[in-house]
């Protein structure tokens, strides 16, 4: 091969094998666990999608995973989770909405009156976002910083 073939041909294939890597490069995702069963796992992402990965003895797990946590997960390109992090556990709520403004539900819960972010990874059970309404009263799991992470209505037309 002549020297100049090769300098044409060499960066070019080198440069080939990078966008290859590239593409083929492990992520890390945030978002809420839908399912976990120890060999597969299925989050509802802030990334707008709803990764299904595959566990095995080599996936690092920290924490108790359980549905509805937030989590932090090291995906492989192959889609093997590499490493898994519980981030905080949700914690059970109930109330009924008095007013909604956009992803905000004001709600009655206990004596309070508290402002609960509908979320993009907020799971809701049985209803769509645009059916919730004023008067619902519904059961959540809520995340420290107000973020729903669960949603379903117990019942409707509360006062």
């Amino acid at each position: 091969m002549n020297k100049t073939l090769r300098q044409l041909c060499f960066p070019a294939l080198g440069s080939a094998l990078l966008l290859a890597a590239v593409a083929r490069a492990d992520e890390q995702f945030y978002g809420s666990v839908e399912s976990f069963d120890g060999s597969s796992l299925v989050v509802k992402t802030t990334k707008h999608s709803t990764g299904h990965w595959k566990m095995d003895a080599n996936s690092r797990v920290t924490g108790a995973v359980e549905t509805a946590d937030w989590i932090s997960v090291h995906v492989a390109a192959s889609g093997h989770v590499i490493s898994l992090a519980v981030e905080e556990h949700p914690t059970p709520h109930a109330g009924v909405i008095k007013e909604i403004k956009g992803n905000v539900l004001r709600v009655h819960s206990g004596p309070d009156l508290v402002n609960w972010n509908l979320a993009d990874t907020t799971q809701l059970a049985d209803v769509k976002r645009a059916d919730l309404a004023v008067g619902d009263e519904i059961g959540v799991k809520l995340y420290k910083n107000h973020n729903l992470a669960t949603l379903r209505v117990i019942k409707t037309g509360v006062k």
